[in-house]
């Protein structure tokens, strides 16, 4: 996807500066928003909202997202045994695209494209880069190989190289980066993500949403627990399908899809909870409907700080998580 992002107002290319002494005109700063993915997360939520409160006046915007309708081969694949030719065609398709737009600051979200887009960006001569890390791949709680998780080490340091600023979305990923000498600590700066307002729908009515997109015969004065989140690796669902097993009296939702609903649907179905471990695939936007749970648990092995978990802070839902990424830093633990 590569699309331009409230230009209206900017079609002069210019801006009033100030009406007060007199009138002074500049160009808009040209940013570019590049990530790795146009599914829906945590960062393509930070780059749409982001982009989308930026003063028209002051800035063009533009994104950048892999896939056939952005950078084609810009992707999370990993293929060493083909000599990394995915990634070494991303960064030429990358050096042509900053070239073409002539971008004044490139902003990198996700791994693939911090690291990719940073170096195609020194190259191409952009004079800013800017680097939001999301949750740092090498995460010790992720699921990695040792040489794995020392080459996402290597690159970022080499990427950090070519990035002016690194932004955390929690003091843990900060910290984690300083333990790991990704870059100088003046390099790397702590901005937690945020959310505005919710209007949540109520408990009773988002109970009857479910049951009637669930068509299980759910009873709606039990106990409810529930997550939202992508169906990949990084969020261990079946951790949370095996929670459930553990639960009899107690039924458990996941809002969202992913690539790992197969395996999902088949765990569910081999302990034997179909009617009571439930995924509700098409609700968009999940938030409103978070009432219906009296508990919101999380069960990631990687996380930056979850936009899922300020939401459900937002409507007062008590949550149990792992300790994993900026998770700690949203939730008190009470020692349980």
């Amino acid at each position: 996807m590569f699309s331009k992002s409230r230009l209206s107002g900017t079609t002069s290319g210019h801006y009033n500066l100030s009406a007060s002494v007199g009138v002074v005109y500049l160009m808009p700063i040209k940013l570019l928003f590049v990530i790795t993915k146009d599914d829906i997360g945590g960062a393509q939520k930070y780059v749409q909202e982001l982009s989308g409160q930026l003063d028209t006046r002051k800035f063009q915007v533009k994104i950048l997202t892999g896939g056939k309708d952005g950078a084609r081969f810009l992707s999370n694949l990993l293929r060493p045994h083909f000599l990394f030719i995915n990634d070494l065609l991303a960064l030429l398709e990358l050096v042509f695209i900053f070239r073409r737009e002539k971008p004044d600051i490139v902003h990198l979200n996700s791994s693939k494209a911090g690291v990719i887009g940073a170096v195609a960006a020194k190259l191409a001569g952009v004079p800013r880069v800017v680097f939001t890390a999301h949750g740092w791949v090498f995460n010790p709680d992720n699921k990695l190989s040792w040489p794995r998780r020392r080459l996402y080490i290597w690159l970022h340091k080499i990427a950090a190289k070519f990035q002016d600023v690194i932004i955390s979305v929690s003091h843990y990923d900060r910290q984690l980066a300083l333990r790991h000498r990704i870059a100088s600590p003046e390099k790397l700066v702590t901005v937690y993500n945020g959310i505005g307002p919710i209007n949540f729908i109520g408990r009773t009515e988002a109970r009857r949403i479910f049951k009637k997109l669930t068509g299980a015969p759910v009873d709606e004065k039990a106990i409810w627990i529930g997550s939202v989140g992508r169906l990949v690796a990084e969020k261990d669902y079946e951790t949370f399908v095996e929670a459930a097993a553990m639960l009899p009296s107690a039924y458990f939702f996941i809002i969202g899809s992913g690539y790992e609903l197969p395996k999902l649907k088949a765990k569910i179905k081999k302990l034997g909870m179909e009617s009571r471990c439930l995924i509700v695939e098409k609700l968009s936007p999940a938030a409103p409907y978070m009432k219906a749970f009296d508990i919101f648990l999380l069960t990631s092995i990687k996380e930056g700080l979850p936009y899922t978990m300020l939401e459900a802070m937002s409507g007062s839902i008590p949550m149990v998580v792992t300790r994993v990424g900026g998770m700690t830093e949203i939730v008190k633990d009470r020692g349980l």
